[in-house]
């Protein structure tokens, strides 16, 4: 964990403001009723809930029932229910280790409409594989590797096969995190930093 979530600090830069979220584990895990990944709490606390060029969106988990709050969660009943979300890629063992879509827990999405999460299923929350729900695929797949590792590899370009839809931001070194609050705090000052100069 600790030579990927390098790299991964190595890439993202700060675009404005402070980021991380301070975040009560013991709080958070109780309601949730599970852990979380070690290398995600360490994601949380350097980076928090934000998005890497406005393209890629990191969630964190709150305890609410509003549904219309962002957050780490199961996905919604009505996608467990839907049909097409029950696809995995074609060669993707999934299905022979016993994964299904009620497992999946959502960390992130990305502008292209993809679905990142971990698929929920042991006890030992390190053992996660990451799961992605490609939008341009209408697939989901799974890879063996935790949420940094992912995002380290997806931006390096490790990958024989970009798991996500968009592939702009695959292979640049340097690129902006922006956490939620200044994003909303540059909203209401009528700055739109992610959009086309």
């Amino acid at each position: 964990m600790t030579a990927y979530f390098e790299i991964l600090s190595e890439s993202l830069t700060h675009f404005q403001g402070e980021a991380g979220d301070n975040v009560d584990w013991g709080e958070i895990e109780s309601a949730y009723r599970f852990e979380f990944p070690r290398d995600y709490k360490e994601f949380v606390k350097r980076f928090g809930a934000g998005t890497i060029e406005g393209s890629i969106a990191t969630l964190v988990p709150v305890v609410t029932s509003d549904p219309m709050v962002r957050r780490v969660a199961h996905l919604p009943d009505a996608v467990r229910e839907e049909s097409a979300f029950r696809v995995w890629a074609e060669g993707d063992d999934a299905r022979a280790r016993g994964y299904g879509i009620d497992q999946i827990l959502v960390w992130g999405e990305t502008d292209s409409a993809d679905v990142l999460g971990w698929i929920a299923s042991r006890d030992d929350p390190d053992s996660w594989p990451v799961v992605v729900y490609s939008r341009s695929e209408a697939a989901w797949s799974v890879y063996f590797c935790g949420m940094v590792e992912f995002l380290a590899k997806l931006l390096m370009g490790c990958f024989e096969k970009c798991p996500i839809s968009d592939t702009s931001l695959v292979g640049i070194s340097k690129l902006r995190f922006l956490h939620d609050r200044d994003e909303e705090r540059l909203a209401e000052e009528g700055v739109y930093p992610w959009s086309e100069e």
